[in-house]
């Protein structure tokens, strides 16, 4: 397993989830595979240039001493 993780999640609606991992599971493909395909064809016919590097995401504050207690928020990802 990578030392950090790098990948991004991004929501879709319940019914289109189900139509693509019904489509890829027939199909013998992951879905993240299937869509980093089409989404990469899709920058590269409008020429969006690839990055030479990713930014990390932003690190959540430290929680110090006296300070307010933090909201906590759930999401859920497929």
């Amino acid at each position: 397993m990578a030392k950090r993780q790098t990948r991004r999640s991004i929501s879709v609606k319940g019914i289109t989830y189900q139509r693509l991992k019904n489509f890829c599971e027939d199909s013998g493909v992951s879905v993240s595979g299937y869509l980093e395909q089409i989404i990469a064809d899709q920058l590269d016919a409008q020429n969006v240039p690839v990055p030479e590097k990713v930014d990390p995401r932003p690190t959540a504050p430290s929680k110090l001493e006296g300070d307010e207690p933090s909201i906590i928020s759930q999401h859920f990802t497929f």
